[in-house]
């Protein structure tokens, strides 16, 4: 977004009352500062950087939700029957409202309440076929492999992404972190909001945006960066999501 990361104007100083839903301005921009930027070292000690934290509970979710669906399917099963679709899916809605507070057994789960979860799914990853509970199935069933590590299993599949969406929602900072982008982005059009907004972007990620950038474009700039930082960090360190730091480790900076 190169054309919209110029200097504008801002009031941050002036607008700390500013509340979306609840949350204050300052402390919704601190929380994703917080999640996308590492602390400032001290001593020249390299922090571990949140998104690599992040990442690495979510893999290890990801990881629990694949041996899910591969102990539905059974040992050695690559194909998918509808009995076996049909639990996958339920089972996968199951997880996300254990996500968001739900406290019955997977038997009293309805097919009502994991329709309304899928729905949920559906609309924020924008693949309607997860909400279509019949397409869906049809899907996971006409699928050359719906087990998850199977040379023919499709990564980018609905029920793969379905699996990755549950994961990240299982994790408790990457749905509060969606909650306060999706805040974010309601606020955004109101014309006191996004000034503040702007200027509190810029003030706590660097990022100068213009008067025309969008909240989806200020959001993907901070995740950009992180992004950036998270692999400068796995390169001067040699730790990633798949290789966590020694407990109490710390790197000095060359």
């Amino acid at each position: 977004m190169t054309g919209k990361v110029i200097h504008a104007e801002h009031r941050f100083g002036q607008d700390k009352g500013l509340m979306l839903n609840g949350v204050s301005l300052d402390d919704a921009i601190a929380e994703l500062s917080h999640a996308y930027q590492a602390p400032h070292s001290e001593h020249g000690e390299v922090a571990e950087h949140p998104l690599i934290v992040r990442q690495r509970r979510i893999s290890a979710n990801t990881s629990r939700l694949e041996d899910k669906v591969k102990s539905i399917l059974g040992e050695g099963v690559t194909k998918a029957s509808k009995e076996h679709a049909d639990k996958i899916i339920t089972t996968l809605a199951f997880e996300i409202a254990q996500s968001d507070g739900y406290k019955g057994k997977l038997g009293e789960f309805t097919s009502e309440q994991a329709r309304n979860y899928l729905t949920a799914a559906a609309n924020a990853l924008g693949n309607p076929t997860i909400g279509n509970v019949t397409e869906f199935t049809k899907g996971i069933i006409n699928l050359a492999a719906a087990r998850p590590g199977d040379p023919l299993y499709d990564a980018n599949s609905a029920l793969a992404q379905l699996v990755q969406y549950a994961a990240t929602q299982r994790d408790a900072e990457s749905k509060r972190i969606n909650y306060l982008q999706a805040l974010v982005g309601e606020k955004w059009q109101m014309p006191e909001y996004g000034t503040a907004m702007q200027g509190a972007i810029n003030k706590t990620f660097g990022i100068p945006l213009a008067g025309t950038a969008t909240a989806g474009e200020a959001l993907r700039e901070i995740n950009e960066r992180s992004q950036i930082a998270s692999r400068a960090y796995a390169a001067q360190t040699g730790k990633t999501y798949l290789k966590p730091a020694d407990h109490g480790e710390h790197r000095k900076v060359a």
